[in-house]
């Protein structure tokens, strides 16, 4: 490894090997680009793995508070950011020296790096940023992907025509378990149900446009939602999510719920509506007919059922069965019905 070098340089060494963005010609010299490689390649798996660790925990962390929730959601961040980079840099100095990383010469030079009072402004400062950027993505999260970004941008302050893949998911029975679980119980029930729904959601594409009760109304572009059959998987999905979380809900509700769907596609009109409460909504005869299907599910006794448009233009697939034309309310003429049994 060559000659230890002496305590004065250890700041020199540890400065080189934290500025990732420019290549330290101290690696080079030492290790060769196939070395350097690997000691970024073993920089970012630390980093990235500690950031990957942290989102695994707080998002199973929900507090009633949404500002405490932000304020743990940023420490967490923070917290990651500064374990997480001093491992690095301990780490990149001891390769560099050819020591130990728990060498008190080596731990000594890096608490030299920083002043207490440069620490002190360093972490509030990097709270402050983690705090903002937090604060930005959370009121994302809460409106839905994308819904911020078409506010910011003003896309649809005047109605705007749109192609989109429409499904309207809603619970079975829910009239009938809201009478025997009661009000307060069945709407925890609800909220369960539909934070359930979000990693299927997310998984194939989805946005939700609006809550209707117990009744989610889904959308995707086509280009998500025609893509392998995209529309089709947040059922099978979802159901799959249901039935892991089956010990939960009986536990909790003495029932594990079920759901039932309908999908159209086609062209809808969306725009900004509301000053004082501000939304984007959609209208259109698309909204009304997958609303129609959804309500064919019971009579036909299907969990899931589309429109012959969107069957038609979606890969084909053996879990699409063809079941005919049928008249639907609003409608002059009738849809051809699929079932997708999956």
């Amino acid at each position: 490894m060559g000659p230890m070098p002496n305590p004065g340089e250890y700041k020199r060494y540890l400065l080189v090997a934290s500025c990732m963005s420019i290549p330290p010609t101290l690696y080079f010299s030492r290790f060769g680009i196939l070395g350097c490689l690997v000691i970024y390649l073993l920089s970012g798996f630390v980093v990235g793995s500690s950031f990957y660790l942290m989102s695994q925990i707080t998002r199973r962390i929900r507090l009633r508070s949404f500002a405490l929730q932000l304020i743990l959601q940023s420490l967490s961040i923070l917290t990651t950011l500064v374990v997480s980079t001093a491992t690095v840099m301990v780490g990149s100095g001891a390769i560099i020296a050819g020591r130990s990383p728990f060498d008190p010469v080596l731990l000594a030079g890096m608490g030299r790096l920083l002043t207490p009072h440069q620490a002190a402004a360093g972490l509030a400062a990097g709270f402050t940023m983690s705090l903002a950027i937090n604060f930005f993505f959370a009121i994302g999260r809460k409106l839905g992907p994308g819904v911020m970004w078409s506010w910011m941008t003003g896309k649809y302050y005047a109605p705007r025509e749109e192609e989109m893949v429409v499904m309207f998911l809603d619970m079975k029975d829910s009239t009938t378990l809201a009478e025997g679980l009661g009000t307060i119980v069945f709407s925890q029930l609800v909220k369960d149900f539909f934070a359930d729904l979000t990693g299927p959601l997310l998984k194939t594409g989805a946005r939700v446009s609006h809550y209707i009760g117990d009744e989610a109304v889904i959308t995707w572009s086509p280009s998500r939602g025609l893509k392998k059959g995209g529309c089709l998987n947040l059922v099978p999905e979802f159901r799959r999510v249901l039935e892991s979380r089956s010990g939960h809900y009986q536990a909790a509700y003495g029932l594990v719920p079920e759901f039932k769907a309908g999908a159209h596609i086609g062209l809808v009109v969306a725009t900004e509506v509301g000053e004082i409460k501000s939304e984007i909504v959609l209208h259109g005869d698309t909204l009304n007919t997958a609303a129609r299907i959804q309500g064919l599910c019971g009579p036909e006794g299907e969990m899931f059922l589309v429109s012959g448009e969107l069957a038609g233009r979606l890969p084909d697939s053996p879990v699409l069965v063809a079941l005919g034309e049928r008249q639907v309310k609003g409608r002059e003429k009738g849809v051809d019905l699929y079932a997708v049994r999956t």
